[in-house]
């Protein structure tokens, strides 16, 4: 079972962030988009992973994560634009409107980036909450920038 409670409030001291005493550390890397991802997911992670990795969000092991928000969301996104060009219902053989199956599609992926936003701060509330660590160097951020 998760954590209860609200999530730990940002703490700034001089003018930087600072993480719990307690929480564990991880280098800052910007992970290779995987190969598997569809087109547009692939689009969405050059989209996020940049700002990610700059705010020191991103290690290695976040790559699945951040992948499974990307597919997420190239699925969400496909199916509004069905939904926009088909319209939200159908009209069955037996003459019957009926949703059509996009939405539902569409309103489970929603749950679920609901939840993947809050682990990586993709919406205010959750990134005015959250405890970020120390940004990367500049010269290693530009290195790894330029290997994508």
């Amino acid at each position: 079972m998760g954590a209860r409670g609200p999530l730990p409030k940002l703490q700034v001291v001089d003018g930087t962030f600072q993480p719990p005493a307690n929480s564990p550390k991880a280098k800052p890397v910007l992970p290779k988009c995987p190969t598997w991802l569809t087109k547009e997911a692939k689009r969405e992670w050059k989209r996020v992973a940049g700002p990610l990795y700059r705010a020191g969000l991103l290690t290695e092991l976040d790559t699945n994560t951040l992948a499974m928000y990307c597919e997420t969301w190239a699925r969400f996104e496909r199916c509004q634009r069905i939904l926009a060009q088909e319209g939200d219902t159908y009209i069955q053989s037996n003459g019957e409107p009926k949703q059509r199956p996009e939405y539902y599609i569409m309103k489970d992926s929603m749950k679920e980036l609901r939840a993947l936003i809050t682990l990586f701060g993709l919406a205010p509330g959750p990134r005015m909450r959250m405890e970020l660590p120390e940004p990367p160097a500049q010269d290693e951020m530009e290195e790894l920038l330029n290997g994508i």
